[in-house]
């Protein structure tokens, strides 16, 4: 019994709660439902009337919640839009690209025939294992797999003072003899000034307008380590055209070809962001002697909003420069950090540090979040890199005309009439003096997600943040006030019913006197009997008439008149 007066308390009052809610709500169409005001017409059936307005009602609820979910999930899935800024940015805003230029050949014959004649004079070497040693070690640039003969008198070369990195850079072709000539803005200008020695996953190689950290640090030992320098800024440009920009011309020197890594000869052609790391994906042609390369460039730049601020690290899958673990004057990109977590991986695997990264799969290759997919079973993943790319970015498309010359001896007037036939010449240059600009921004932050979620709920149920609010209040809130009126007003009702018995005497009733007060003598034909014989006696005693017998019953009848 007390379960079932518990359950009836609570059914009425979620009744009380949900009909007080209906009528007062400012949701629209509630009211209709379960409220004072029904819609209901003389002769209508109310009932069906409810039901249609329930309908409604229910239509529009889970509409609200399927836009909703809509919205939510184009949030989660889709965090930043990139969209079209300009078609007309000047190219004065952009850096030039960086340049580079790594020849196939990384054995220099000449070079390579003074230690050669050392191995054999000092050490007992055959000339012809001497020169297979050296050889091999172009294998630490296309990483293939050489012979243990030369594994074993790599111990030579470490007794004549040699490491990897300086006997590379030591049989390397230098600069100067593979870049003769270099024109900017169709002025000549020094090589030895604009073009440095720089350190890829291709070898060392010669590289235009790059930051000079790249150069590897055996050709800056005479720097002191307190030397402060201010951040590289990149070359710009003002123009566009084959007259505007950089000229080369580069000597492979294809007799002197000793260990190529490639079954051609000639140079590899980078065009890549002056302050990024060269990869792979910036390789654009090959340079050979007796052909003219032009190189159109179409820069596409992409810039960050401030809204992306507000996305999520691990949605936009970008970083911006403040998140960067570097310094404010220091610029990183995804380039340069794979080469570093490439650098990591190497080092904790063969616990040594090559003088660049190896061209293998294994170190080109990242590990995914999760191996849930069931096809990534048989895939072998490499570097567990943390690397993500940076949100504004500076991209090159680059359009390449290349041309052989026919003739054996032409002069170029490009060059200074300088005779080129047996060089690769190399023009890189702006396309057109405005390219498009590209904008990413965040497509919805929190504060659109809550106006859509507003604007849907306004639209399909006309509520606002007062209504969540009403229905906070009316559900959490009024069923407690509800119950503590109702227990209050008992209590109340109690309070004045004891209040009235304390003020007010109990009436007295007096026990029944059969023989004071006959049974029936208060009925009215007996009492208007009496009054009848009393008012008889009463006349005949005015007119004197005398029954003989003195009496007092017109006392009595006196007494009973005055009491009806």
């Amino acid at each position: 019994m007390q379960l079932r007066k518990v359950l009836v308390a609570i059914r009425e009052t979620v009744r009380y709660v949900v009909r007080n809610f209906c009528e007062n709500t400012s949701l629209h169409g509630l009211r209709y439902v379960y409220g004072g005001e029904r819609m209901e017409e003389p002769g209508a059936n109310g009932g069906m009337v409810r039901m249609l307005w329930l309908l409604v009602c229910l239509v529009s609820i889970a509409f609200t919640m399927v836009m909703g979910g809509i919205a939510w999930m184009r949030f989660r899935t889709t965090p930043t839009i990139t969209t079209i800024e300009t078609m007309a940015y000047p190219i004065w805003n952009i850096r030039f690209p960086g340049v580079t230029v790594c020849n196939i050949n990384k054995i220099d014959s000449r070079k390579a025939k003074v230690i050669v004649d050392r191995l054999v004079q000092e050490f007992g070497v055959s000339e012809a294992n001497a020169t297979a040693l050296l050889v091999a070690q172009a294998s630490l640039v296309s990483f293939e797999q050489i012979n243990t003969t030369a594994i074993e008198l790599e111990a030579f070369l470490g007794r004549m003072g040699w490491n990897p990195d300086a006997l590379m850079l030591e049989l390397t072709q230098p600069c100067s003899q593979l870049i003769r000539v270099c024109y900017w803005l169709g002025t000549e200008v020094p090589c030895a000034k604009v073009i440095h020695r720089t350190k890829t996953d291709n070898g060392f190689c010669c590289s235009y307008n790059v930051d000079e950290t790249m150069e590897p640090l055996l050709g800056r030992l005479n720097e002191t380590k307190d030397t402060a320098k201010a951040p590289y800024r990149a070359r710009r440009l003002s123009g566009a055209g084959r007259h505007v920009g950089l000229s080369l011309l580069i000597d492979v020197e294809p007799d002197t070809y000793m260990a190529p890594t490639k079954s051609f000869i000639g140079a590899e052609i980078y065009v890549h962001d002056p302050l990024d790391f060269p990869s792979d994906a910036d390789f654009e042609h090959v340079a050979q002697p007796g052909w003219d390369m032009v190189m159109a460039v179409i820069p596409l730049p992409i810039e960050s909003s401030s809204t992306m601020r507000q996305v999520p690290e691990e949605m936009r899958k970008c970083y911006l420069p403040e998140e960067s673990n570097v310094g404010e004057d220091t610029y990183i990109n995804l380039n340069v950090c794979l080469a570093q977590c490439r650098l990591r991986t190497i080092l904790k695997l063969c616990n040594c540090v090559p003088f660049y990264y190896a061209d293998l799969r294994y170190f080109y290759s990242l590990r995914p979040d999760t191996l849930s997919e069931t096809d990534l079973t048989d895939v072998e993943f490499g570097m567990d890199c943390d690397c993500k790319p940076p949100c504004s970015v500076l991209n090159y498309n680059v359009q390449t005309i290349v041309s052989q010359r026919k003739s054996k001896r032409f002069v170029s007037s490009q060059f200074g009439g300088r005779n080129v036939s047996k060089y690769a010449t190399l023009n890189v240059h702006f396309k057109d003096i405005y390219c498009v600009k590209y904008k990413r921004d965040a497509y919805m932050t929190w504060d659109s997600l809550v106006a859509t979620f507003g604007g849907i709920f306004g639209l399909c149920m006309g509520g606002s943040v007062l209504s969540i609010v009403e229905m906070l209040f009316y559900f959490t809130v009024k069923p407690f006030t509800a119950y503590r009126r109702a227990h209050r007003g008992r209590r109340a009702t109690k309070e004045r019913t004891r209040n009235c018995l304390k003020r007010h005497h109990p009436v007295a009733v007096r026990p029944y006197d059969a023989q004071r007060y006959p049974v029936g003598y208060f009925l009215r034909r007996n009492v208007l009997a009496r009054a009848r014989d009393a008012t008889q006696h009463t006349t005949s005693r005015g007119f004197g008439v005398s029954t003989g017998k003195p009496t007092n019953r017109g006392s009595e009848a006196s007494g009973l008149s005055f009491i009806y």
